[in-house]
């Protein structure tokens, strides 16, 4: 009798719930999605219930598209975001809008934090080299100044993942990878920072358990299996972080591959063993879904603003979409292949929220550079793509800094679907480009793996990886592109450093 996994990603604008059996496919999935709200003033947020929806759906969906019996799901397992904050009551009930990922409303709280340790400290601690506004713990301090209400009444800080966990299994537990970006967590030692948690006033018995990623936690309970469709049997794995899972799920778990995933936000990891001594902080460092091993983990804004292109000056496109099935985003690829290399000339800088490392700049803002009559729609589109594998190359030279190795790297998410992407990404970066088969269930996967090794039904990490990870197509550098793109590299970054100083 075959043994399914059900393997659940929590993403910034949807959750995906995909169901994996013992022979490492997968058997059924189903993805549902959700809007965020972002205002003028850098804050994005959403209700609890459009996420408690989507959840909902999306197990039921997958569930019943794998046609697997529930008894024969043996266990659950999660992947999320790290950083979306979930403020709930002493009846665990909202007490706010989920305040997702990208928020940046504790900017000046995270300026503020930075000021009262050392860089050396903040380094050791937390793995960066300063506390920024995506941090949870520059959130809380937001939401402590802002809404002092909310923030007293406040029972449990949690993360999303934290309180879905707590919806099937009634704990409320965290893991080190989640944990490991929230600013208050001790990555060395992996357990909560107290002298953080004294500086802003988080009581520590408002905060989850902590536990190793992977770790499953106990049966899932009685009400939310019946709600859920789900066996009373079923154990709840607590999973990791998603690009954590993202990375196993992609066969990234040892020294010379390293992934990278163009979803709402652009990400590249490379796993390594321990942490590094030369690390000035630029590189973010986080515990790995692998208990007791880091990964590198840049990032910046990713295809969110593919969408937001597509949303805004691609109507045509959507309406034929409507019309005739073929996606928006596969003709804005046609246009892509029908413009130059370089896109003739434009420039985009990708920091729609932010700029990433190495000048890691959350000021920062989009610009399209050098303009002209000539320029089309596939210039802008091609211009985007561009810019985000530059962005992408910038983020694993900082990598190869810290001695982390790379000979090929294993693309996943929504932006893996792109052939003309894909391409670019192999002629900037100048290595192979592999595209994950399933690449969109990549962090499900991983996670599933991780509860599948605990659960007893694969032996290692490792062995369900290298046995189960598919390469779907290889990209390789066009040569006759490389000095078109080492120009577009060197102009990227001119621009750059002359634009920084303009941006507040």
């Amino acid at each position: 009798m075959m043994r399914y996994i059900l393997g659940i990603d929590i993403g910034t604008t949807a959750i995906k719930a995909t169901v994996v059996g013992e022979d490492g496919a997968v058997h059924g999935e189903a993805t549902c999605e959700y809007e965020l709200t972002t205002l003028p003033t850098g804050e994005v947020e959403a209700e609890l219930k459009l996420y408690e929806d989507a959840f909902e759906h999306a197990i039921k969906e997958a569930v019943r598209s794998s046609e697997a019996d529930k008894k024969d799901i043996k266990c659950v397992g999660f992947s999320s975001t790290a950083e979306t904050c979930v403020f709930l009551d002493k009846d665990y009930k909202p007490l706010c809008k989920v305040i997702a990922w990208m928020d940046m409303r504790g900017t000046k709280e995270a300026e503020y934090l930075t000021k009262q340790f050392s860089q050396k400290e903040i380094i050791s601690k937390v793995g960066f080299d300063s506390i920024y506004a995506i941090h949870p713990v520059s959130k809380i301090l937001a939401v402590k100044n802002k809404s002092p209400e909310v923030f007293e009444k406040t029972r449990m800080f949690a993360q999303i993942k934290d309180y879905f966990v707590y919806v099937l299994s009634g704990k409320f537990i965290t893991e080190h990878s989640v944990a490991s970006d929230h600013g208050f967590f001790d990555i060395t030692n992996r357990c909560y920072w107290k002298e953080m948690l004294e500086l802003v006033g988080i009581d520590e018995q408002y905060l989850p358990e902590m536990t190793e990623p992977g770790k499953e936690i106990g049966k899932i309970t009685p009400e939310a299996a019946e709600k859920y469709g789900l066996d009373t049997e079923t154990m709840i794995n607590i999973g990791a972080f998603d690009q954590a899972c993202g990375a196993i799920g992609a066969g990234n778990i040892k020294a010379g591959i390293a992934s990278e995933s163009t979803g709402s936000a652009l990400v590249t990891v490379a796993t390594i063993d321990q942490l590094s001594p030369d690390s000035e902080g630029t590189v973010p460092t986080l515990c790995s879904g692998i208990p007791g091993k880091y990964i590198y983990q840049p990032y910046c804004t990713g295809s969110i603003i593919m969408k937001w292109y597509r949303d805004t000056f691609c109507e045509m496109e959507k309406n034929i979409e409507l019309e005739t099935g073929v996606n928006a985003y596969t003709q804005m690829d046609a246009l892509v292949d029908e413009t130059n290399p370089g896109a003739d000339g434009l420039i985009m800088l990708p920091y729609f929220q932010g700029s990433g490392i190495p000048e890691l700049n959350e000021k920062a803002s989009g610009v399209y550079y050098g303009i002209n009559a000539g320029h089309t729609r596939g210039h802008f589109i091609r211009a985007i793509m561009e810019g985000l594998a530059i962005a992408l190359k910038r983020m694993l030279e900082c990598e190869k800094e810290l001695g982390a190795t790379m000979t090929e790297i294993r693309s996943l998410g929504g932006g893996a679907k792109s052939e003309a992407w894909c391409q670019i990404k192999a002629d900037i970066l100048e290595i192979p480009v592999k595209v994950i088969k399933n690449s969109g269930s990549t962090p499900g996967m991983g996670c599933a793996i991780l509860a599948g090794v605990a659960n007893g039904i694969w032996s290692s990490v490792e062995e369900a990886a290298d046995k189960f990870v598919e390469i779907k197509k290889t990209y390789y550098p066009n040569p006759e592109n490389r000095k078109v793109y080492e120009d577009v590299y060197k102009k990227y970054i001119e621009i750059t450093k002359a634009l920084n100083p303009t941006f507040s």
